[in-house]
């Protein structure tokens, strides 16, 4: 089925950044990267799932870079009406399924990340 054939697939996404210089990052707020990567979890993954909640930690180097650490995370799981196998994707007790990524939704706005 189309749920269970791509899964293997679903997180294996290299990010690709621009090329140095040619977009200045620190204009960005740094609450912005969690809210956005929940968002991206969700569209990557068909609506599938959604990775939220998240703490992170802004590491910056000496030449300039940073990356962001982003911990903690919550992950909702939809969840299709029949299927009787669904509690092998239960991501544990704080999986609010699609009631949990409404929540997100209902909130969330898009932003230049």
């Amino acid at each position: 089925s189309d749920d269970e054939d791509s899964d293997d697939e679903l997180f294996d996404y290299r990010a690709s950044s621009p090329e140095p210089g040619s977009y200045d990052f620190s204009k960005i707020k740094d609450e912005f990267f969690p809210q956005a990567f929940s968002h991206f979890s969700y569209v990557k993954s068909k609506k599938r799932f959604m990775v939220v909640d998240l703490q992170s930690v802004k590491n910056c180097n000496l030449d300039g870079t940073c990356t962001y650490c982003l911990t903690d995370p919550v992950i909702h799981k939809h969840r299709k009406k029949n299927r009787t196998r669904f509690r092998q994707y239960t991501f544990g007790r704080t999986d609010r399924g699609e009631k949990g990524m409404e929540a997100f939704l209902k909130t969330h706005q898009c932003n230049e990340v």
